[in-house]
């Protein structure tokens, strides 16, 4: 009974409801993050901002700015219900039939920004947990770092990186958004 209980979860109809539930209220942690992280790479890079101006950018972007538990509540609701919309969406994708054009953009957004979201939630999750209650190596949090940033590209691209992937979920996140607002319907 408890296992069909949870299979009926990810049918299509319910999966489809509770994802647009969700989603405007995790727009609004994930623009935050997204407008925060880019504010800082961009800034850093590009525009020289100041250490200070850069911490209080990553006090936003962590939760930081209201202390350790907030913090950690922000990262966790933030990371998981973006692995959720991120899981949730590509299991829409595949039984997908939809041609309505703020819909599939929303959806090869998502599929094609698939990969990078699920890296930055993973190390962003892991970096946090790893740095504030196990302990991790420098090394470790150097890597999951180099991973959530795109260090990996190289020092020039990472910038862009940050970029792609903050704007790319800044405008799958209003997409979806479009797609909940009514319809207009024309007048008669």
């Amino acid at each position: 009974m408890q296992q069909r209980r949870l299979a009926s979860i990810f049918e299509p109809v319910k999966l489809r409801l509770i994802h647009r539930r969700l989603a405007p209220w995790l727009f609004i942690l994930l623009a935050l993050s997204a407008i925060t992280g880019l504010a800082y790479r961009v800034g850093k890079k590009w525009f020289g901002v100041d250490k200070e101006t850069g911490n209080f950018l990553m006090s936003l972007h962590t939760g930081e700015w209201a202390g350790s538990v907030f913090s950690t509540i922000q990262i966790l609701a933030a990371g998981l219900g973006l692995l959720f919309l991120l899981g949730s969406g590509a299991a829409m994708f595949l039984k997908s039939k939809s041609r309505q054009p703020m819909r599939l953009f929303h959806r090869l957004l998502g599929i094609a920004l698939l990969l990078p979201l699920t890296a930055t939630a993973l190390t962003g999750m892991a970096y946090k947990f790893g740095e504030d209650y196990f302990g991790i190596s420098d090394e470790t949090a150097d890597l999951l770092m180099d991973i959530h940033e795109g260090a990996w590209l190289g020092k020039e691209l990472k910038v862009y990186y940050v970029l792609a992937v903050g704007l790319g979920l800044l405008g799958a996140g209003l997409l979806g958004l479009g797609i909940l607002l009514p319809k207009k319907r024309p007048a008669r």
